[in-house]
């Protein structure tokens, strides 16, 4: 009976973990903080692939509001000619020191320039457009119908997947509608 007393005294004495629990523990923190790190990283992955999209989407809505706006304000169209399509729109407007109003592509950036005033940019520089092209869809005894088409991508240094996105923006105006 003194034997049984003393192990239970003994093993009461010994607290404490054994070498497998430990790496058992440490095997499941790994585990459960490589899990939250991926979680975290897909995260902000998310957010900057949707701030992108966001952007492009705002700066060509925007633009394509501006563009259409002028042409519905414009009195005649200059270039592109009738039936024809180009990579530059001039219009003439009511406001003579805005006349003639141009937009244009520089680089990949689209400009416009009111009257004699220099060409100011309409993106920024986080965006690029391409495929620009105004089709001057007037038929004989309307005003004047312009339409607009352009793709817009976000500029992208680094190659990074969530930086990749573009979109091609198409709108029709008529002028004095």
């Amino acid at each position: 009976m003194g034997q049984v007393i003393s192990r239970q005294l003994c093993r009461a004495a010994e607290k404490g973990y054994t070498l497998l629990e430990l790496l058992l523990y440490i095997a499941i923190i790994g585990v459960l903080l490589t899990a939250v790190t991926t979680f975290f990283g897909v995260t902000a992955d998310a957010r900057v692939k949707n701030q992108t999209v966001a952007e492009v989407n705002d700066q060509a809505t925007s633009i394509m509001d501006y563009m259409t706006q002028t042409i519905r304000n414009a009195t005649s169209i200059t270039s592109p000619a009738a039936a024809a399509s180009g990579v530059s729109l001039t219009l003439v407007v009511p406001t003579g020191s805005l006349s003639p109003t141009v937009f244009s592509l520089s680089g990949t950036t689209l400009q416009v320039k009111e009257g004699a005033a220099a060409a100011v940019p309409l993106t920024s520089n986080d965006v690029q457009i391409s495929s620009l092209t105004f089709m001057n869809l007037t038929r004989s005894g309307t005003s004047g119908t312009v339409q607009i088409s352009f793709t817009i991508n976000r500029v992208n240094p680094g190659s990074h997947n969530e930086f990749d996105y573009q979109k091609t923006f198409t709108a029709s105006a008529e002028i004095g509608w």
